[in-house]
């Protein structure tokens, strides 16, 4: 009896320690697993930042890599054809499409073959996403790009706050699949990305009943959502919940031409305009119209032909340009010396604007205020010949007022 007694004890003992066991297997092994979880999520946003940053970095070296006419403009996005539109194929820069106009923002994916990149992929496995404000993509170009264009991409978080405006692409990683996107296999050439070119499938939200503020990372009427349809600014959502958990890279103006400005031939090609002849001549001869009194300058007076790269550059830079005629020949100041001759006329290159000065509006834009520094805004308002400027541009003191006597 007592034996037997003990051994039920026994074996209720060791149904305990087993019992116990369990559970100590079931609570560490929900410790690793959060634990594991954690870590893998801090790899997969190491992996999706590292991505997003050699893109941002590719896209941007080689807008700025261009000739100096050329600088500035973006690639386009892939969107699963190309060179022609009737190549499948993935990775590539996308040629211009139906549907493309001037000045439309484009959604595609991130173009990595084009760069001589390998395909770079978000901490999902997913290749990144890219879109471009149309005024700053390469076909069909804007009429005038310059260091005051204005992107068409804002950007607002979970509450609807803006948090960035006016950039010039983004740089998207979307994440796995949520609700009812699909990334399922479109063609078998996309071998390396995988999946398919509709955005709706990857950026976020997938139905507007569940989105911010009415707020679609895509473009809705369009084929595979990827194209706006105007030229208005577009917002996209950077949040993380249970509808949108797509990462942004902003690529900004000033991250584009802060670098061009630099080049030694931004300001080579500044004097080349301000000194080549025929335009000289053409300056002389018009009429000083409007507020900035250039109405009636006509950058194609530089051959098309033989100066291509300058007539191109002055249509780009032509905004920054004033005229004005002084009431007397007079000489003005140019690098702290006045000139040996006097002048009829002054032209200045107004350089890059000031915290206080908006170059926005076409209003902003007809105001030389928003172009001249103090005392120059005074002789030119006057008119009088108490100009003071540069010779050359200097992208150190970039918002000095380039000068030359006519």
């Amino acid at each position: 009896m007592g034996n037997h007694s003990a051994k039920q004890h026994a074996q209720r003992g060791g149904t305990l320690i087993i019992f116990v066991l369990i559970l100590v297997i079931a609570g560490t092994t929900a410790l690793l697993s959060t634990l594991d979880g954690s870590e893998v999520k801090i790899e997969r946003n190491k992996k999706t930042a590292a991505a997003l940053a050699e893109a941002k970095a590719a896209l941007i070296g080689d807008a700025i890599s261009q000739s100096i006419d050329a600088a500035g403009y973006l690639r386009m996005p892939d969107l699963g054809f190309g060179p022609l539109v009737t190549t499948i194929s993935e990775g590539s820069f996308a040629p211009n499409f139906s549907g493309n106009n001037k000045d439309f923002t484009v959604i595609g994916k991130f173009p990595w073959k084009s760069y001589g990149l390998q395909p770079l992929h978000d901490g999902y496995e997913e290749c990144l996403w890219y879109i471009v404000s149309g005024r700053f993509k390469v076909t069909p170009k804007t009429d005038t790009l310059n260091w005051d264009t204005q992107g068409q991409i804002d950007v607002i978080d979970a509450s609807g706050n803006i948090i960035a405006a006016n950039l010039a692409a983004l740089i998207a990683a979307s994440g796995p699949p949520l609700g009812t996107q699909s990334h399922m296999l479109a063609d078998s050439t996309y071998s390396q990305c995988g999946g398919n070119y509709d955005a709706r499938n990857y950026l976020d939200t997938y139905d507007l009943e569940n989105s911010i503020a009415g707020v679609l990372n895509y473009f809705t009427g369009s084929v595979n959502n990827r194209v706006s349809l105007n030229k208005n600014n577009k917002k996209f959502v950077l949040a993380n919940n249970d509808h949108y958990n797509d990462k942004f890279l902003f690529v900004t103006l000033d991250e584009i031409f802060r670098p061009i400005i630099r080049r030694s031939d931004f300001k080579n090609q500044i004097t080349a305009l301000f000194d080549d002849p025929d335009f000289k001549s053409h300056l002389l001869s018009i009429d000083v119209e409007g507020n900035k009194g250039t109405d009636e300058i006509d950058c194609d007076v530089i051959d098309k032909t033989t100066k291509k790269p300058l007539n191109t550059f002055c249509q780009n830079w032509e905004e920054m340009l004033l005229l004005t005629q002084l009431p007397t020949p007079s000489t003005i100041t140019i690098d702290g010396t006045s000139t040996m001759t006097a002048c009829t006329r002054v032209l200045i290159f107004g350089g890059q604007k000031t915290g206080a000065q908006a170059r926005i509006s076409i209003a902003n834009k007809n105001d030389p205020a928003n172009y001249l520094e103090d005392a120059n805004l005074t002789a030119f308002n006057t008119p009088s010949s108490d100009f003071d400027g540069i010779s050359v541009f200097d992208a150190a003191n970039a918002s000095a007022d380039v000068l030359r006597c006519l």
